[in-house]
């Protein structure tokens, strides 16, 4: 144990190891989010999806690290491993061309993954079940200060050139090597719990989204394999109709996200530097909703809050399309409509665990490993179609396409998950 382990009290939450995860998130969402699309605009707008898209894609690498981490108890070094990619992916970035930017993107995306994998296995693997929300919690407290903190980074390097300024960025995903190194603790096979069917992770999601790799928490869930059989059994119980209602109206919200630097600058005039600043500022006051959502949640039950979330998404994605297509717009109307959308995943974030807990309950775990899988692939259908679309029709029309795909989803959970919770209500 070293000097800083020894003198942290085992009692408390916040843990020295935490830093390391906080940079390379930091590096994932708060800095690749601003400098890869900046930087792949220059083969277009399409090509700018198609990387956030692959950094998306990266980001499903999180149930092979967790099963590699199981097997080997090898934390520090897989969490040092994926630092070091997402530094070369950053730093490589602006040497590449295009087909080597999505590779890159792809790395950047696994690395990232990866290094918040093992960050929650170090909780649910080594602390009594009883701790693991509120350990998880400060967690990713500190997470989210890390990616404010990235953003305004990025917004002081986006003033550079695009290479000097990601040779920068992979610096601070660097750092995270050594410290990762010396600050991770030593897990001992004869101190691990015994080995479960699933690690069942109350708040799980329950912190802010960035884009196209949302839920940027990546959360692992020790799961059982599970035949193809065992698969559509999960689906039935009303869990298959939310899954559809959730693929299409994340993926709407994945357009904007996927393009924010690049659409802010285009189609409202806004500098990345600003974007950036702006971004940093909306991540800090949205970390109070999480507490006030959960207590909705509560109070009204997870799928009206998850309607209604996605309800504001759908007038506020309109209302950027209209701002897109105007003209001379000033800037605070669309980064106020842009805090809107990314305040609502406060309310996605934490009801969405809990509809699925509330759809399967006792399968919880491998529930929420599916809703994860199908958010990667929901973001990499949104960020890929939406810089396609604006590529081919331009922002206000991939904005619009956005709120019709969110507006598809609202129909299918009121539809289906709503209606029957009303009959269940109506009933005497």
């Amino acid at each position: 144990m070293n000097g800083w382990q020894a003198r942290w009290r085992p009692g408390q939450r916040l843990e020295p190891w935490f830093a390391p995860f906080a940079l390379v998130n930091g590096a994932g969402i708060g800095l690749s989010p601003i400098l890869l699309p900046a930087t792949a605009a220059r083969y277009g707008v399409g090509h700018v999806g198609l990387v956030m898209g692959a950094f998306n894609l990266g980001a499903l690498v999180a149930p092979v690290v967790g099963s590699l981490a199981d097997r080997s108890r090898a934390y520090r070094t897989l969490a040092a491993a994926a630092a070091a990619v997402t530094a070369l992916a950053l730093a490589l970035f602006p040497w590449a061309g295009p087909a080597a930017q999505v590779l890159l993107g792809l790395g950047e995306g696994a690395g990232f993954a990866a290094a918040l994998t093992v960050a929650n296995l170090l909780i649910v693997e080594r602390r009594p079940e009883a701790e693991w929300n509120s350990r998880l919690g400060w967690l990713e407290t500190t997470l989210s200060v890390g990616q404010a903190g990235a953003l305004f980074l990025a917004a002081w390097l986006s003033g550079l050139s695009t290479r000097s300024a990601l040779l920068a960025a992979g610096i601070v995903p660097a750092a995270a090597i050594p410290l990762a190194l010396m600050l991770i603790p030593r897990v001992r096979t004869a101190a691990l719990r015994p080995a479960r069917a699933g690690h069942q992770l109350a708040s799980n999601g329950q912190v802010g989204e960035w884009g196209p790799a949302s839920p940027s928490r990546v959360h692992h869930l020790h799961q059982r394999r599970r035949p193809l059989a065992g698969v559509r059994a999960l689906l039935g119980g009303g869990f298959g109709w939310m899954l559809a209602a959730w693929i299409p109206s994340y993926a709407g919200a994945a357009v904007v996200f996927s393009l924010y630097p690049v659409l802010f600058r285009h189609a409202f005039g806004v500098a990345t530097t600003t974007s950036a600043l702006a971004f940093a500022v909306i991540v800090l006051v949205s970390l109070p909703l999480y507490v006030m959502a959960g207590r909705v949640s509560q109070r009204h039950g997870p799928a009206p809050v998850i309607a209604a979330a996605l309800a504001l998404r759908i007038v506020l994605l309109g209302a950027l399309a209209a701002f897109a297509a105007a003209s001379h717009v000033a800037a605070v109307l669309p980064l106020a409509a842009f805090a809107g959308i990314m305040c609502a995943w406060s309310l996605l974030s934490v009801a969405s665990p809990g509809l699925t807990a509330q759809l399967k309950p006792g399968e919880e775990g491998d529930a929420q490993g599916l809703l994860n899988a199908s958010t990667g692939l929901a973001g990499l259908l949104g960020s890929v179609a939406g810089g396609l679309i604006a590529g081919s029709w331009g922002y206000p029309v991939a904005l619009a396409a956005g709120a019709a795909a969110v507006a598809l989803g609202l129909v299918i959970l009121s539809a289906t998950l709503l209606r029957r919770r009303g009959a269940k209500t109506a009933a005497p």
